[in-house]
């Protein structure tokens, strides 16, 4: 027979997405009649903006289902800078609007990697970043600190990693940090930009939680000089800064042209562009005044969660300076024994433990390459946050 393996071998190196695999798990209990408390997916919630319903139906209404231009409709590009501070930097035609912000980093990855180059993320990456790279034929590696400062890379440790790897292309950031909630200060951005500058490897800042700070924080935008910008990558998109906007499935890059064009390219063979209504519900997303009560509720939302969480035993409960995710340490229930007696060996099991037990569903570290921790989005209702927690409570205190 010809033929001996039917799938390609690439796929075998990255499981399907965690994320999306634990918004089918709250479907299904949820059908069973069981109890689940949703901490899995981060999305989210509530009503979508009257004006980008509005955008979204009347481009049906007039038809607007043809082929748009493959880069994105040349008003929602401009409007793109404008909604980034950048429109005295770049053009439009350095923006390429993407299905999603997935798609704009895997225009990025396959524009610029060549077989076996090799692609730094920072210490705890978000779950398709390396199903990403596999399928542009690159190699992931995790730049690991030497301080393990809750897991934020510094200049030193991406420029180790570089000496060490003659094939490197670029560097990943991601900013706010899914699934850490961390975020990285100004400085610390502009010196890891500038290291990927001198050594000539792409800077690509994935900042697709940027309205989502707290505290009265702002977000640390990049350096944009002549330096960094001929290797900045911008990734954004309306799935996390909009309530209810993840399935418009609308993102964008800003970048250099070369690299633009590329991607254009690229997308003009593998989708022709997105949607022309989401792209005009995007538009009327980026042109409305921004719902700051988004933040306002997700702070508050941090807020209640942590105050419950901080007396949940055995647990470490991270800090959350921005998006709205909680990050918990949970080794030291590492060997512990659940009350049917099963022992609890890594994250995977703690998260199985919290889901079948209590109905609590979390994203297993491991699917972020960090066994040890759990990761717990909290736009949910707050009723479920507290009843959610007085059930992960109890779970952990069971434990032996």
């Amino acid at each position: 027979m010809r033929y001996t393996q039917r799938i390609s071998a690439k796929l075998d190196k990255f499981r399907p997405s965690l994320t999306l695999g634990l918004k089918a798990l709250v479907q299904e209990r949820a059908a069973r009649g069981l109890p689940v408390y949703d901490f899995g997916l981060g999305e989210t919630k509530g009503h979508l903006n009257p004006e980008i319903r509005a955008a979204g139906e009347q481009a049906f209404r007039e038809e607007e289902t043809m082929y748009a231009d493959p880069g994105g409709l040349p008003e929602l590009r401009a409007s793109v800078l404008r909604w980034l501070g950048l429109e005295h930097v770049y053009g439009p035609e350095d923006v390429v609007i993407t299905t999603g912000a997935k798609q704009a980093l895997l225009n990025t990855f396959m524009a610029i990697a060549n077989p076996a180059d090799v692609f730094l993320f920072d210490a705890a990456p978000w779950v398709s970043y390396q199903p990403l790279a596999v399928m542009s034929y690159a190699t992931p590696i995790m730049v690991l600190p030497r301080s393990n400062d809750r897991m934020l890379v510094g200049p030193d440790d991406l420029e180790r990693n570089i000496r060490m790897r003659p094939h490197a292309r670029m560097f990943l950031l991601n900013n706010p940090v899914n699934p850490t909630a961390q975020m990285y200060d100004g400085d610390t951005v502009a010196a890891l930009a500038r290291v990927c500058a001198r050594h000539g490897l792409y800077f690509v800042l994935d900042r697709l939680y940027w309205k989502l700070v707290f505290d009265g924080g702002a977000f640390p935008e990049p350096p944009l000089d002549d330096e960094v910008l001929p290797w900045l990558v911008q990734i954004d998109g309306m799935s996390k800064n909009f309530r209810r906007a993840g399935g418009l499935r609308i993102g964008w890059s800003v970048g250099p042209r070369d690299l633009t064009d590329a991607m254009v390219n690229l997308q003009s063979h593998y989708t022709s562009g997105p949607s022309v209504p989401s792209q005009r519900a995007a538009l009327a997303a980026l042109e409305s005044s921004y719902d700051y009560t988004l933040v306002a509720d997700l702070q508050r939302k941090r807020d209640l969660l942590i105050a419950a969480a901080r007396s949940i035993p055995h647990v470490e409960v991270w800090d959350t300076p921005a998006s709205f995710y909680s990050f918990w340490d949970v080794t030291r229930v590492f060997g512990k024994r659940t009350p049917s007696g099963e022992v609890l060996a890594d994250s995977d099991d703690v998260a199985a433990y919290l889901c079948e037990t209590a109905g609590v569903v979390t994203a297993s570290g491991c699917g972020f390459m960090q066994d040890g921790y759990l990761r717990l989005a909290f736009d949910i209702p707050d009723q479920e946050i507290t009843a959610g927690m007085t059930e992960a409570r109890t779970a952990f205190a069971a434990l032996s």
